[in-house]
């Protein structure tokens, strides 16, 4: 029986076979989702307000925490459960045989018996968490727990996992099995002065780290080719090309800076790519509706015999040299035209004519 993901599995399957095939990544990786923009027909189609793409396929991603390179992803027929983070995890741990792998999730994903299962693979786990989640300490719960702004609360349990609570605009709460309550003074500008404080390590950790997802979506968006269609499986296709050439963007600068030579901006090689696939094949150009431009000097002053012609209906037409429609009765036409000029510009013979072959501003 095929299931509602069958049309896009190959692709898929190919493509994510081969982003570990050519890159390993580094030892912070995170796990997030990502939206393919899609407002057509689908049971599995999601909405999240808090994403800048609100409407679509949710596709859950695992990425690099330093640079955005794509590493693995689960298409949108699966649940959302932990196991997305440890399938996630599990296939960049068979293809790379690494272990001390560091993951960071976000709220949605975090929680005690995850940081357990990924413990037992040599994972360390580092995310923010809900408050209300279970097994989490009861003096962490939302209303026990009562701070001042940037003052930190923390916990350990079985020695393992670390949870921390740290207020600033908001409370935050962590869930680590890496960090320590450690603090580090930081300084942050506001409108009136410079306001130093005490950050936890975990917190500033996290932040640097977690944004691997959200900078590939970034480099996706910036110069992407997605277009309009009603059938999700296309969407999602041309949305695995984008992930597949930030990926290459990614290698190929990694492949510079091996060789000591300089890195291409994402714009650069976008065009690059563009070069290559099109190389010395140019398609003709059709001709522009409209009225064609009158900065034909090639045509015009090309030394060459033009030959003037009456038309055989009488159809009249503008003449190029004398006929000024913005001024009132300044409208000049003529049944006579050049029959060598590419665009058979309309003419009055003798003096328009001569001036239109011989001048360069010839009005």
């Amino acid at each position: 029986m095929q299931s509602r993901a069958s049309k896009v599995k190959n692709v898929v399957d190919y493509v994510e076979s081969k982003f570990l095939e050519f890159y390993s990544p580094s030892q912070y990786v995170c796990v997030d989702e990502s939206t393919v923009n899609f407002k057509g027909r689908v049971v599995f189609k999601m909405y999240n307000p808090q994403k800048p793409t609100k409407w679509g396929l949710r596709i859950y991603v695992i990425a690099d925490s330093t640079n955005g390179y794509v590493c693995g992803l689960i298409h949108p027929e699966l649940t959302f459960t932990s196991r997305i983070v440890l399938q996630l995890i599990n296939k960049v741990q068979s293809v790379t045989n690494e272990k001390g792998y560091h993951l960071y999730t976000d709220r949605f994903y975090t929680n005690l018996d995850l940081a357990r299962e990924l413990l037992q693979a040599n994972v360390h786990l580092t995310g923010t968490i809900m408050q209300n989640r279970k097994g989490l300490p009861k003096q962490m719960k939302k209303k026990a727990l009562k701070i001042k702004k940037h003052e930190v609360v923390a916990y350990r349990k079985e020695d393992k996992y670390l949870t921390l609570s740290w207020k600033d605009k908001r409370v935050v709460t962590i869930l680590s099995t890496w960090h320590n309550p450690d603090t580090r003074e930081v300084s942050r500008k506001t409108a009136k002065e410079v306001e130093v404080f005490q950050k936890p390590v975990a917190v500033i950790d996290y932040t640097s780290k977690m944004g691997g997802v959200d900078r590939a979506d970034h480099y996706c968006s910036s110069y992407g080719f997605l277009k309009k269609s009603l059938k999700w499986w296309r969407k999602l296709y041309f949305w695995i090309l984008e992930i597949s050439l930030v990926n290459s963007f990614h290698l190929y600068n990694l492949n510079q800076n091996s060789k000591n030579l300089p890195a291409l901006s994402h714009l650069e090689f976008r065009k690059k790519i563009i070069e290559g696939l099109v190389g010395n094949v140019r398609n003709k150009m059709s001709r522009k509706r409209g009225r064609p431009s009158t900065g034909d000097t090639e045509d015009r002053l090309n030394g060459k015999l033009h030959l003037i012609r009456a038309h055989e209906r009488k159809v009249m037409k503008d003449c190029a040299v004398c006929s000024n429609r913005k001024v009132k009765g300044g409208r000049k036409e003529t049944s006579f035209y050049c029959d060598t000029c590419e665009r058979k510009p309309g003419l009055h013979p003798n003096k328009c004519f001569a001036l239109y072959h011989t001048e360069k501003k010839y009005r």
